[in-house]
């Protein structure tokens, strides 16, 4: 998942992913397919057809600078 393709519709308070999913359709704000669940500390699951899987955030790779070739010292 990629962070810029989501966006925070909200919180609930729930006892795991199908607690959220049946609070929220009963709230008339049902879970489709894609959709995100974070718990507090960082878990994601993504909605899926069939239930739920677990899901992580794809960060773009830093780019490190090349390193500059070690230079000879000269002595005096």
């Amino acid at each position: 998942m990629k962070p810029r393709d989501y966006e925070q519709r909200g919180r609930i308070e729930a006892l795991h992913e199908y607690d959220a999913w049946r609070l929220l359709r009963e709230e008339g704000a049902p879970l489709e397919v894609g959709d995100l669940l974070e718990t507090e500390d960082g878990r994601l699951s993504i909605c899926k057809y069939v239930g739920f899987e677990p899901a992580a955030w794809v960060l773009p790779e830093s780019k490190h600078a090349e390193p500059e070739p070690a230079g000879q010292s000269v002595g005096g």
